[in-house]
């Protein structure tokens, strides 16, 4: 950044302040969405980014422009509770996954329209090279701004503020083609009351996060998945690529900035093509899988890192760059949707917003903490980093298999019964909404 300078603490501290504004971001946007609704949580999270964009690209000193980071990474949590909640309340049990999963398909296709712009103006020696990316930034709230109030609010939330009438015309367009006594949604209005009616019986607030101990159990899987998410290795690509361009002898701003293109455009792909797969695939399949392939990948970057230490072995340098689209490519595949579809899935109605609030809060905090001393760690012990990495991976491997649940094929209410040990609505049978059945009779 022009007038701006960066040592390796600075860029690390850089990165990483907009998980500080995310943790502080958890502390209201499961309450906003709660109360509000799951709309108000996205309007929200498009003003406080309008705010963060005017304080972040008008920005003359490193101080003003972390305020816009931390700014910004309290939308991106409010946005993270409240959009792919109001995705996955509202689709079709079938394309839960698909829609979920292309929710957070659609942040590699910004990411490749940013950095194809960022080709265009890093030859530029004013401040308007990174000022103009940083106003862009504010492009997609508008747009969901100009969108939200022609926009569905989520029909459990609906139900449960006892707005029934309003949530069976939403089902009924979205799944019962306009019809209300489609089979369907009948089914799904009968056992989504019966199971909020439950829940809001022996609700206890923020204490049914943990109790009783089923509900511990889904919340522990939340925070277990957001961790790891920081974690499992990704980071070391999508924060700090240019750091691994470096260390595999790719110097060339221009050259790292093509790398980073097609790496975004591989990454799009891979990510699309996870959140079509899933519902076939299944979500724990898809996380153990991807965590072992991303584990094995790490280890081979920590023998390639070692062998180009003396930056001759050219082979091993392009080898680096190889396996960082592979181990990125496995994290796009599975868990750049999951991340945000699974924790939906497992937390039960009242527990959602405030769980995947308070789950986000641990993702970030992680996050904070790994961002900041992750270019410090390569650049001190170098492939003992990715060794690191690989030995942690191991134990998050073992809790994804042991710990965690398959959700695929059951509506949001039906996942109770891998928890509970039944579906808090009698007679009724949604699924993956082909074999519908209503015993208890039409609502």
């Amino acid at each position: 950044m022009p007038n701006f300078r960066l040592n390796d603490t600075l860029e690390g501290l850089n990165v990483a302040l907009i998980n500080v504004g995310s943790v502080l971001g958890g502390l209201f946007a499961g309450q906003i969405c709660d109360k509000w609704g799951r709309k108000m949580g996205i309007a929200a999270s498009a003003a406080i980014t309008i705010v963060a964009v005017a304080i972040q690209a008008s920005a003359t000193k490193e101080a003003a422009f972390c305020v816009g980071r931390v700014l910004l990474g309290m939308a991106v949590t409010v946005n993270g509770v409240a959009a792919p909640t109001w995705v996955m309340e509202m689709a079709h049990p079938k394309r839960r996954g698909v829609l979920g999963g292309t929710y957070m398909a659609t942040w590699y296709l910004a990411a490749t329209i940013v950095t194809a712009i960022a080709m265009g103006t890093y030859h530029m020696t004013s401040t308007w090279a990174w000022r103009i990316l940083a106003v862009l930034q504010v492009a997609p709230s508008l747009l969901s701004l100009s969108l939200l109030p022609w926009m569905p609010e989520s029909p459990r939330w609906l139900i449960a503020q006892d707005r029934h009438e309003e949530a069976i015309e939403i089902f009924a367009i979205l799944h019962g083609d306009g019809d209300v006594s489609h089979p369907l949604v009948q089914a799904e209005i009968k056992e989504i009351t019966d199971t909020i009616l439950y829940e809001k019986a022996n609700a206890r607030p923020w204490k049914s996060l943990i109790s009783p101990t089923p509900n511990l159990r889904r919340f522990c899987i939340v925070i277990v998945l957001n961790i790891a998410a920081q974690v499992v290795g990704s980071n070391i690509m999508s924060s700090y690529a240019g750091v691994v361009y470096d260390q595999a002898g790719v110097t060339s701003t221009a050259r790292q900035l093509t790398l980073t293109l097609g790496l975004d455009i591989f990454n799009l792909g891979l990510a699309a093509i996870g959140s079509f797969v899933v519902e076939r695939l299944g979500r724990k399949t898809m996380l153990f899988s991807a965590t072992v392939f991303m584990t094995v990948m790490l280890c081979i970057m920590a023998v390639l890192t070692a062998l180009f230490e003396d930056t001759t072995n050219k082979a091993a340098g392009q080898g680096m760059l190889a396996i960082s689209f592979f181990l990125l490519g496995a994290y796009s595949f599975a868990w750049t949707s999951l991340t945000f579809v699974y924790p939906v899935e497992v937390l039960n109605f009242t527990q959602r917003a405030k769980g995947l609030a308070v789950g986000q809060m641990a993702c970030y905090a992680f996050g904070f903490v790994n961002q900041y001393t992750t270019p410090i760690a390569i650049d001190n012990i170098g492939w003992r980093y990715y060794v690191a990495n690989a030995a942690w991976n191991v134990p998050i491997c073992a809790i994804i298999w042991f710990l965690f649940v398959e959700t695929k094929g059951r509506s949001l209410e039906e996942v109770d019964e891998l928890f509970d040990g039944c579906v808090h609505a009698e007679g009724v049978f949604v699924g993956n909404g082909d074999e519908v059945r209503n015993k208890g009779g039409d609502i």
